[in-house]
């Protein structure tokens, strides 16, 4: 008698639809930025609109480096990684927490060959706990981004 195949691929890579993924992290990465633009400008207050270009860029890396604007960004920017892995996930259409969990791998990948672009790191830099924090939950956040679309039923593009 034959044992029946495994429920999940072996292999760490196997089953995995790459196109909803890399198109999920880039969705999750332009998300996080338009979504973090207004907060910024907002907390930066009326110099973030000054006629002089430097005091306003001042003016929003200043709000930048609140803990206001940090909570912000880790919040919204977690909201952004679920819905990512959720879109992807109901993309792929199989295997839905491994594709919500390296589309976040994929983001993370992504958003730090932003950060080799010239003046990327200009500014005042968020502490490290927040930082490893972000890191340690990313991947977490795309994998309950999948788990939400499992849990919709979600079978291919509807």
């Amino acid at each position: 008698m034959e044992r029946p195949g495994p429920v999940e691929p072996e292999g760490v890579f196997d089953g995995l639809r790459w196109s909803p993924i890399l198109r999920g992290a880039v969705l999750d990465n332009v998300l996080s930025f338009v979504a973090m633009l207004p907060i910024a400008l907002y907390l930066a207050g009326p110099d973030a609109f000054s006629e002089d270009e430097e005091s306003a860029s001042q003016a929003i890396e200043g709000a930048a480096a609140e803990p206001e604007f940090l909570l912000w960004s880790f919040v919204v920017g977690g909201a952004v990684t679920v819905y990512a892995g959720y879109w992807a996930a109901r993309r792929a259409g199989v295997f839905h927490l491994r594709h919500g969990g390296w589309t976040a791998v994929a983001s993370a990948l992504l958003a730090s060959l932003f950060l080799l672009a010239p003046g990327a790191t200009a500014g005042t830099a968020p502490p490290i706990w927040y930082d490893a924090l972000s890191l340690a939950l990313i991947v977490p956040a795309g994998v309950l981004g999948g788990w939400l679309a499992r849990a919709r039923g979600a079978r291919g593009r509807s």
